[in-house]
């Protein structure tokens, strides 16, 4: 392999890495486990988030690197198989063939957003751990690869239980962010779980309503969440079209992946499990 296997290309965190602190330790528990461990879920649930901090986690058990491959933009008017094994190549630094340069090294590939070309991600599974015994995969898509010895795990909502849950917690910390001194008050709080309620605990919900703390206060933000999809319309320009408002990411779920109107947000699902129920 041409890169070092000292080094990966995970991203640093852009932000605290708020919740699923009982996830990531199951997780990191799966990973040691089994070989595919998929995230499923619908857009917005925060599986890509998930995935990075649960790589970072592990990646002192993958001494020949940890490789974020993101998928999401996969070119499909190309011939689809060679351009997701060229992405998988390129991230690793490899010019031949894959399997064969890969070898008995332990690496772990992070295929992000599959689902736009989740059955070419599938048969790359197959081949690889097939002729690679020490690789692992870890990847994110609506919907499960299905492949021999995958372990599918639904990434649930955050939790919406009180001032002190992890969808409060994590709407506060964005929210001093955006408006420096913003804190939880008698009657904010209540007003903010609410609101994480209203909207089922939904990381990227939770973090454009968040955003919008600038202009308007949290009871104006409660008040106008029966039309949550035109009002959250903030997130950053830097990120990917499908994460900068709650429409986006809908119409991302079911445009690349009608599959995913087969799986419900929260959940979690065992090695194997079938999908769940449709989302309402």
């Amino acid at each position: 392999m041409a890169r070092s296997p000292e080094h990966s290309n995970l991203p640093a965190e852009p932000n605290a890495f708020v919740g699923r602190e009982s996830d990531v330790d199951e997780l990191a528990h799966l990973m040691r486990v089994s070989r595919v461990v998929t995230l499923c879920g619908a857009g917005g649930i925060g599986k890509t988030r998930l995935a990075l901090r649960l790589a970072a986690r592990i990646a002192c058990a993958c001494p020949d690197g940890v490789w974020l491959v993101e998928l999401a933009e996969t070119d499909r008017d190309a011939a689809v198989r060679s351009a997701v094994r060229a992405r998988v190549a390129a991230a690793l630094g490899i010019v031949g063939e894959l399997a064969e340069t890969i070898g008995d090294r332990r690496v772990l590939l992070v295929l992000d957003n599959c689902e736009p070309v989740v059955a070419e991600c599938a048969d790359l599974c197959r081949d690889l751990l097939s002729a690679c015994p020490s690789v692992s995969v870890l990847a994110t898509s609506c919907e499960p690869l299905r492949v021999p010895g995958e372990t599918v795990w639904r990434v649930p909502p955050l939790s919406v239980d009180g001032v002190g849950s992890e969808a409060v917690r994590l709407f506060v910390t964005r929210a001093a962010a955006a408006r420096p001194g913003f804190a939880l008050t008698d009657a904010t709080g209540p007003q903010v779980v609410e609101l994480c309620r209203v909207l089922d605990g939904l990381p990227l919900a939770i973090e454009l309503a968040a955003a919008m703390v600038r202009f308007l206060s949290v009871g104006q933000l409660v008040e106008r969440l029966d039309d949550r999809l035109r009002l959250l319309r903030c997130g950053p320009r830097t990120a990917p079209a499908r994460h900068r408002t709650l429409w986006a990411a809908v119409d991302w779920s079911y445009r690349d992946a009608g599959q995913c109107s087969g799986l419900q947000a929260g959940g979690k699902a065992r090695a194997g499990g079938p999908s769940g129920p449709s989302v309402p």
